[in-house]
């Protein structure tokens, strides 16, 4: 009875000058947002590194050695030193030596007991993902970070690197 199906439309949507104008000033003031938030970044200092909330580690980005650190996502029941107090999850965190780091690693990875895992290098005022046993390697892809507000998210794993502008135990004043 009603065949809306085959109803079509017979106007077709011919750009005018004033539209093409329009389309214009937005994408330029789009690129000079950009180039204005870009301007006002500022380099971090910290880097917050946070499994399913909790925050398991800070650390400064003026290190002078590389350093390596191993994530590792453990059952509850599996021995280890604790940094995250609830769900059925453990991140257990491990400081890499910057010689010996991928024998480490490895050697860490290798252990049937470890499903999940995530490791990143601090260097150069940068942090960068190296290696995870998450499917999709999002975080591996991802470029190194060192701007306020820049982070690494491994949804899989639930873990955030995100960079911080300064250190949580320097204080701006004290009011008696």
């Amino acid at each position: 009875m009603f065949d809306c199906g085959k109803m079509e439309s017979k106007k077709k949507f011919v750009p005018k000058k004033a539209d093409m104008l329009l389309l214009a000033v937005v994408m330029l003031m789009a690129v000079l947002l950009l180039f204005v938030l870009k301007a006002f970044q500022t380099p971090g200092s910290m880097a917050v590194v946070s499994h399913d909330g909790q925050t398991i580690l800070r650390f400064p980005l003026s290190q002078e050695n590389a350093a390596y650190y191993l994530v590792m996502l453990e059952a509850e029941n599996a021995a280890g030193p604790r940094t995250s107090a609830e769900g059925g999850e453990q991140a257990v965190l491990h400081m890499l030596s910057p010689e010996t780091w991928k024998e480490e690693a490895e050697a860490f990875i290798a252990e049937p007991s470890i499903g999940e895992y995530n490791l990143f290098i601090c260097r150069n005022g940068e942090v960068q993902m190296i290696m995870s046993s998450c499917p999709d390697l999002i975080c591996v892809h991802h470029r190194a970070v060192s701007k306020t507000g820049e982070s690494i998210i491994c949804l899989p794993h639930k873990l955030v690197i995100e960079i911080t502008g300064t250190a949580e135990t320097e204080l701006d004043g004290v009011v008696y």
